[in-house]
C-alpha cells in the first residue's frame, strides 16, 4: 500500500510545480492586484506542500509487514460513503427548487443523523450555525448568487426591515 502513497504522491509533486510555473507565467500580479496565475500558482504551491507532507509521512510511517489493510476499515463505511455521495447529488439535485440556505440546513441535517448520528439538540444547532455562517460567508460578504428558493434572503429582510 505505502508504494501506491509514494508514487500518487510524486505524481502530485510534479502536477503541483506544473501548475505553480504555469501560474507565474500567466502572471502573479501583487498581493494587492493578483494577475490571471495569482490563483493557480497558490493552488499548485499548497498542492506541492501537503502532497510532499504526505510523501514524507508515508516514508516515516512503520508499515505492518504482510498486514492487510481493507480500503473501508470499518463496519459499515462502504454505507456511509453511499449516503454522502447520495446526499451530494441530492443537493445538487434540490438546490434550484429549494434554494441555497434551506438545502443547506437538510444537508447538514441528513449528515449529522446519517452518516455520523448525533443528539437531535447538537444536530439542530449546528445545522442552523452552519446555514447561518453558509449564508453569511457565500451570499453577503462573497456575494456569490446561489438560488435563494422559497425561503429568500430578500423577502427576510423586507420582514426584518
Amino acid at each position: 500500500m505505502h508504494r501506491y502513497d509514494l508514487v500518487s504522491t510524486l505524481l502530485l509533486m510534479v502536477l503541483a510545480a506544473y501548475v505553480t510555473v504555469s501560474g507565474f507565467r500567466l502572471g502573479f500580479g501583487e498581493w494587492r492586484e493578483p494577475g490571471p496565475g495569482f490563483l493557480p500558482a497558490l493552488s499548485g504551491i499548497v498542492l506541492g506542500g501537503l502532497a510532499a507532507a504526505w510523501f514524507l509521512m508515508t516514508l516515516i510511517k512503520r508499515w505492518g509487514a504482510g498486514e492487510s489493510r481493507r480500503f473501508f476499515p470499518g463496519a459499515g463505511s462502504f454505507r456511509k460513503v453511499g449516503l454522502t455521495v447520495a446526499a451530494l447529488a441530492g443537493f445538487a439535485l434540490f438546490l434550484e427548487p429549494l434554494g441555497f440556505p434551506l438545502m443547506t440546513l437538510v444537508f447538514m441535517i441528513f449528515l449529522l443523523r446519517a452518516i455520523v448520528p448525533q443528539r437531535w439538540s447538537l444536530t439542530l444547532t449546528l445545522s442552523v450555525v452552519t446555514m447561518i455562517l453558509c449564508v453569511l460567508v457565500f451570499q453577503l460578504w462573497l456575494q456569490v448568487q446561489f438560488p435563494e428558493g422559497p425561503v429568500s434572503l430578500y423577502a427576510i429582510r423586507k420582514w426584518a426591515f
